[in-house]
């Protein structure tokens, strides 16, 4: 990666510097940005993925799935953050929002049609798969395709690969099956309804059927409708050196063993079975933890999104009510003694208490620095700031930035500049830091983690 970036950085100088050197009365023209370019230079990784059981999903607070883990590496692996812009099941309406650059690929299971193909780029394959046919195990399996005719098969509506799949089979054997196109959010909607008996029928990818079938018993997924499907990320049509990148990446996880291991991890792993019927329920009754109800209930005093409550709380203790700092924080919030007392709490080891007490914080803060930042969504992250450090450290932070001419009232590469560098002389030395040494990086890396895991838990339906 680092060779092509410096050949990047070093054609758009050269680009620059020819332009200066040649260019005397016409305004210099640079071509227009590559999408690696443009990810380079934003710091960011932006992508789509499907929310399902093996794609990307939350479960008890943590961000998991085969697509995400992959995205993350590559994003680390270009050294950016990743970002996700949309969780969206429609492949359809994914593609065409790939194609009007709404994020930069889709990180999700997609196959390289001749269709697809006039429209978008494809990374070389994670794997191969089949299609096959879901069945219930309690009636007798057809083994024969040809038996299908007249049965009803039941697919994911806006999924045309599988239909496409199921006309065929109807041409090549000359039988009638009645499709059944439903609005299902996941492929294992339809699985779980062929487990528990409600259809008969459906098709999927055999390593999605695997994944399932650890925790759902009664579906046989035997029988194969179509094989090697190849499964790649997809890019814009116009994207050669990011795809060149993704190839590269994909190249190298594969022969350290990364890839093998996340597709084992996600596909064939049948100890997790138990934890892949309680993950699935989870998913289908929108839940991030065990507090969801009392988080909701406490958010009503912030007026927040309490899906960025609950990202505080996974920061600050990962849902554990008993977690402890070694400088006495405690609880689901991290409370310490001086905060419980301040708001007249004294049972603050209690779940409901902790949170309690940390909201009130939270509502203080909001209020402390109303007066600071004005704008209350920009205010968030200085709330965030002050709930790890303090808001004094906040304040010089915010007094430093004015004093070199940036804009105090904004977060994002101005204020959060001054406090990653406040454990530096220059900045906790200078007269308008009046709270003195702070150990700024921590707090920069706090509000970045909260953001990220809210991001990420915007997926979560309210």
């Amino acid at each position: 990666m680092t060779f092509k970036r410096i050949a990047i950085y070093i054609s758009i100088l050269l680009c620059i510097g020819c332009n200066i050197t040649y260019t005397t009365s016409s305004e210099m023209i640079l071509p227009e940005p590559s999408r690696l370019e443009k990810i380079l230079t934003r710091g960011t990784l932006n992508i789509s993925t499907f929310y399902n059981t093996t794609d990307f999903y939350i479960y008890q607070g943590v961000t998991r799935g085969f697509h995400y883990e992959l995205a993350k590496d590559f994003a680390d692996y270009l050294m950016v953050d990743l970002q996700i812009i949309e969780i969206n099941n429609n492949p359809d309406s994914a593609i065409h929002h790939l194609q009007h650059d709404k994020y930069d690929l889709l990180a999700i299971s997609m196959t390289p049609t001749p269709e697809r193909l006039e429209k978008l780029q494809f990374c070389h394959p994670f794997f191969s798969t089949n299609e096959v046919l879901v069945q219930n195990k309690n009636h007798l399996p057809i083994e024969n395709l040809a038996k299908l005719n007249g049965k009803e098969v039941f697919i994911p509506k806006n999924f045309p690969a599988y239909k496409k799949t199921l006309e065929k089979l109807e041409d090549s054997l000359n039988i009638r099956i009645h499709i059944r196109e439903i609005e299902q959010s996941f492929n294992e909607d339809l699985l779980h309804l062929v487990e528990t008996g409600i259809i008969n029928y459906t098709i999927v990818n055999e390593n999605i059927a695997q994944a399932t079938g650890f925790s759902m018993k009664n579906i046989d997924f035997a029988t194969k409708v179509k094989n090697n499907i190849s499964v790649s990320w997809a890019t814009n049509i116009e994207a050669d050196l990011l795809t060149d990148e993704i190839n590269q990446w994909l190249q190298k996880i594969r022969q350290e063993g990364k890839l093998q291991y996340l597709y084992k991890r996600y596909f064939n792993n049948n100890k997790s079975a138990i934890g892949n019927k309680s993950k699935y329920a989870l998913l289908r009754e929108g839940k991030i933890s065990h507090y969801d109800e009392l988080l909701k209930k406490e958010n009503k005093r912030l007026g927040w999104d309490w899906r960025l409550l609950a990202a505080i709380v996974f920061t600050e203790s990962e849902f554990n009510p008993e977690a402890e700092s070694p400088f006495g924080a405690y609880g689901l919030m991290q409370i310490i003694p001086e905060t419980a007392k301040h708001f007249h709490v004294f049972d603050y080891f209690r779940p409901d208490s902790n949170i309690y007490t940390g909201v009130s914080y939270l509502k203080y803060l909001d209020k402390y620095l109303s007066s600071y930042i004005p704008n209350p969504n920009e205010r968030i992250k200085f709330i965030l700031a002050s709930y790890n450090a303090g808001p004094g450290h906040v304040l010089d932070a915010i007094r430093l930035t004015q004093k070199y001419g940036k804009d105090p009232l904004r977060w994002d590469n101005n204020v959060d500049f001054y406090m990653l560098h406040k454990n530096e002389k220059q900045y906790y030395q200078d007269s308008l830091a009046k709270n003195g040494y702070c150990n700024g990086p921590q707090t920069y890396r706090y509000v970045r983690r909260v953001m990220n895991i809210y991001n990420n838990y915007k997926s979560i339906k309210q």
